[in-house]
C-alpha cells in the first residue's frame, strides 16, 4: 500500500500502569488485521511487552511501536509504560506523534498517572483523547468516570462512544457520531453536549447554533479535527477489548473515530520545531527532516534509532546529514511490528521507521539529506530523580564499565551517568529504583557485568565567612639548592555562586613577577583539595600584598608550597563552614496524604514554599538539601501507597548546620587516617 501523509495517524497510548494499554493495543493491531489474535500479558505473548524483564515482570517497561492498517490508511502506535519509573518511555513516545490516548480503567478511575501523561501530552503539543477500557469488568463505572475527568481536566471533556451496557453485559457501543438512528434519553443528551464542544471551534457555527440553527452532520464532522487539535474537544471513548469482536468491543468505533478526526501529519507543531515550524512542508518531495524519538539494541541489527519523518521521504540506501554536518549511511529501513522487524523501501512524510548501526546517532537528534538544514527542538526529557554510585564487582572489569553505561544511557535519556570529578565515583541516575534495576538487569544480560551500588557521596563544598590576614615563609635547606617562599595574602568571602578570585596587589617587587602565578596555582591546588573536609573550596577572594623572593633559592615549587600553606591557615582562621547542595522539589500527592508529606518534609530539614491544588491531587513546593533526599523516591512510594510522584532540580548550595556539618568532618577525619594507615 503506497502511503500518503494525509492517511498516516500516528498515536500514543499512554495512562497509568494497570490502565489496558497493552491489551488495547493487540486489540487494535487484531481489529486490523495486523495480528490473527489478541495476546496475554500473563503469558507473554503481547506484541509491545517482548522484553524478557517486560514478560517476567508482566508490565511494559519502554515504548514499542506498532502499526496497522485501517480505511486505506495507516494507523502507527507507540504503546508506553505506565509505570512511573519508566515515564521517560511516555516522554519520548509523544515525541512522535499526534496524538496521546490516554487510558482510564473503568474499575480504577483516574489515577496519578493519568494525569501525569495529561500534562506531558500538553507540554508536548499533542491532541488528547482518553479511552475507557475494561468496561466489561466487575465494578466497572461510565458515567462517574466521564464526570471524574471533566471535573479535573474541564468541559472540554464529551464522550464520542457509549457502552450500551457496563460490567458483564456490555454488548458494544453506541457511536454518538454515526448513530444510525434517532438517540432517545441519555445518549440524545451526550450527542448535544458532543456537538457543542466541537463547533465551540469555529465561530461561524457556534453563531448559527446559538441562533437556533440545526447543524448538519458534515458540518460537525468538518470541525471535529480542529476541535480536537485546539483542545476545545477532548472525547471520551469506551472499549472492552477482550469482549467478543472489535466490533462489539467498541475498538472498531475507536480506530473509526481516530482515522477521522485525530490530528495527523498535516496538522503543525510548534513544539517540534519552535521559531522554524513555518518553514516545515509536510510534503514528501520536500527535503528531509527526521528527527529520532527512540533508541534501542536489538540482538541481530544492533543499535536502532527510531525516526518519524516530518518533512520529505527518506529511502533505504540513501545518506543523511547528521546535526554536526557528518554524514552517515542508511542502509535499511525497518518497521517495527514490537520486536519483530520487516525492510521497507521507504519512510514518508509522517510516517514512523527506524534504521541500524549509525553508532552517532542519538536521541533527539534531526537528520537531514543535505539539502534542509532545520534542526527541530530535542524532546524535553524528566529530570532522573535518584543516584547511586556503582563499580564493578570483579576487579579487572572496570574498563568494561564506562562502555556499558554509554551503551544504556544512549537508549534511555533518562538514565544518566558521570565520573564526579570532586568525589572520583561513577554516579548513574534514574526515576527510580526499579528503572535502576531493570537498567542493571541488562548490564548483568547483555554486557556480563554485575555491579555494586551505594548512595553516592554528596558534593559538599567548603567556603568562609570571615576574613583573615596570614603570612608564611617556605624554607628548606637540604644540602644543595635550598628552597624559599613567603606570601601575605588576605582572604574574604565572595558571594555565593561567585566562586574565585585572585588579586595581585604587590607593589613593587616584594615577590618577582614570575613567582606571582606560582602563589595563585598553589592556592587554588589546595583549594581543589578541601581543607576542613576534602572539598573544594568556594566563594573566596584572595588579594597577595606581600612576601619576599631569595635570589638563589626562590622557584616555583616554592611559592605553590607557600600558597598551599598560607591558603590552609587563612581558612581555618576565617570561620570555615560547609556548603550543601539544595534542591528544589516538587510533589504531587492525593490532598489525604498532605499531612504526611509535608510532615516528612520538615524531617528532611526542608523548607516548604508553597501548595497548589491540582484537581484532589496537592502540589507542595520545597527545598530540601539534596543529602537528605537520597531516598525519597522510594519512601515516597511507601508513604502514598504509589499514588505520589515528584520532580527535583538543583537550587543553590547553602551553609550545614553545624551539628551535620560535625559528623561529616570527623567521618572525613577518620577516613584519612584509616587511609594514612
Amino acid at each position: 500500500m503506497a502511503l500518503a501523509p494525509k492517511d498516516i495517524r500516528n498515536v500514543a497510548i499512554v495512562g497509568h500502569t494497570g490502565s489496558g494499554k497493552t491489551i488495547l493495543a493487540d486489540a487494535m493491531l487484531c481489529a486490523g488485521g495486523a495480528i490473527k489474535e489478541i495476546g496475554s500479558i500473563e503469558k507473554g505473548t503481547t506484541v509491545s511487552d517482548s522484553a524478557p524483564e517486560e514478560k517476567e515482570g508482566q508490565r511494559s517497561v519502554v515504548a514499542s511501536t506498532m502499526h496497522l492498517p485501517w480505511q486505506d490508511g495507516q494507523i502507527n502506535l507507540v504503546d508506553a509504560p505506565g509505570y512511573a519509573d519508566f515515564g521517560g518511555q511516555a516522554y519520548s513516545a509523544l515525541a512522535g506523534v499526534e496524538l496521546a490516548l490516554i487510558s482510564v480503567n473503568a474499575t480504577n478511575g483516574v489515577e496519578v498517572a493519568t494525569r501525569k501523561m495529561w500534562e506531558i501530552a500538553e507540554k508536548a503539543g499533542v491532541a488528547r483523547m482518553f479511552v475507557i477500557t475494561r468496561l466489561d469488568g466487575d465494578n466497572a463505572k461510565f458515567n462517574e468516570n466521564v464526570e471524574q475527568l471533566k471535573s479535573l481536566f474541564g468541559n472540554a471533556v464529551a464522550p464520542v462512544t457509549l457502552p450500551k451496557e457496563v460490567g458483564r453485559g456490555f454488548d458494544g457501543v453506541v457511536d454518538l457520531m454515526n448513530p444510525g438512528g434517532e438517540l432517545e434519553g441519555d445518549a440524545a443528551g451526550a450527542r448535544e453536549t458532543l456537538m457543542e464542544s466541537a463547533i465551540s471551534a469555529d465561530d461561524d457555527l457556534l453563531e448559527k447554533y446559538l441562533g437556533g440553527e440545526d447543524i448538519p452532520q458534515e458540518s460537525l464532522e468538518g470541525v471535529m479535527k480542529k476541535a480536537i487539535l485546539t483542545g476545545a474537544l477532548v472525547p471520551v471513548l469506551s472499549v472492552a477489548s477482550l469482549a467478543g469482536d472489535a466490533k462489539k468491543s467498541g475498538v472498531e468505533a475507536l480506530l473509526n473515530f481516530v482515522r477521522a478526526y485525530a490530528p495527523g501529519p498535516l496538522d503543525a507543531r510548534p513544539q517540534i520545531a519552535g521559531e522554524d515550524a513555518g518553514k516545515l512542508e509536510p510534503k514528501e518531495d520536500a527535503p528531509l527532516v527526521a528527527r529520532v524519538f527512540k533508541v534501542m539494541s536489538d540482538d541481530y541489527v544492533g543499535k536502532v534509532c527510531f525516526f518519524r519523518v516530518y518533512q520529505g521521504t527518506i529511502k533505504a540506501g540513501s545518506t543523511v546529514t547528521l546535526p554536526d554536518g557528518s554524514t552517515a549511511k542508511a542502509a535499511k529501513l525497518y518497521r517495527f511490528q514490537g520486536k519483530e522487524q520487516k525492510e521497507v523501501t521507504s519512510g514518508v512524510t509522517g510516517d514512523i521507521v527506524a534504521t541500524a548501526k549509525i553508532e552517532a546517532l542519538g536521541f533527539g537528534m534531526t537528520v537531514n539529506d543535505g539539502e534542509d538544514g532545520t534542526q527541530l527542538l530535542k524532546p524535553v526529557m524528566p529530570m532522573p530523580m535518584i543516584e547511586r554510585a556503582v563499580e564493578p564487582k570483579t576487579r579487572g572489569d572496570e574498563g568494561k564499565i564506562s562502555g556499558a553505561l554509554r551503551k544504556l544511557a544512549d537508549e534511555d535519556p533518562t538514565f544518566r551517568w558521570r565520573q564526579d570529578a570532586q568525589t572520583h565515583e561513577t554516579v548513574v541516575s534514574g526515576m527510580g529504583d526499579s528503572h535502576l534495576k531493570i537498567m542493571f538487569d541488562r548490564m548483568k544480560r547483555r554486557f556480563q557485568l554485575e555491579i555494586t551500588t551505594r548512595p553516592p557521596k554528596i558534593a559538599y563544598r567548603e567556603t568562609i565567612t570571615g576574613k583573615a590576614d596570614i603570612r608564611y615563609r617556605h624554607k628548606k635547606q637540604s644540602g644543595g639548592a635550598g628552597q624559599f617562599a613567603e606570601c601575605a595574602i588576605k582572604i574574604e568571602p565572595l558571594p555565593r555562586g561567585e566562586g574565585y578570585e585572585f588579586v595581585d596587589d604587590i607593589f613593587g617587587g616584594a615577590i618577582d613577577l614570575q613567582f606571582r602565578p606560582s602563589v595563585d596555582k598553589g592556592i587554588q591546588a589546595k583549594m581543589t583539595q578541601g581543607i576542613i573536609a576534602g572539598f573544594p573550596v568556594v566563594d573566596i577572594k584572595v588579594s597577595l600584598y606581600d612576601g619576599k623572593t631569595h635570589p638563589v633559592d626562590s622557584k616555583d615549587i616554592a611559592f605553590q608550597i607557600a600558597g598551599k600553606q598560607a591558603i590552609t591557615e587563612a581558612v581555618m582562621k576565617a570561620n570555615p563552614v560547609l556548603l550543601e547542595p539544595v534542591v528544589n522539589m516538587e510533589i504531587v500527592v492525593p490532598a489525604r496524604f498532605m499531612g504526611d508529606i509535608t510532615g516528612n518534609i520538615s524531617s528532611r530539614r526542608g523548607k516548604i514554599q508553597g501548595m497548589e491544588t491540582l484537581g484532589d491531587m496537592q502540589v507542595v513546593k520545597a527545598q530540601v538539601p539534596a543529602a537528605e533526599v537520597q531516598t525519597y523516591s522510594s519512601e515516597l512510594q511507601s508513604l502514598t501507597g504509589g499514588e505520589g510522584y515528584f520532580t527535583m532540580e538543583l537550587s543553590h548550595y547553602d551553609v550545614v548546620p553545624s551539628n551535620v556539618a560535625q559528623q561529616v568532618i570527623a567521618q572525613y577525619a577518620k577516613d584519612k587516617q584509616d587511609d594514612d594507615e
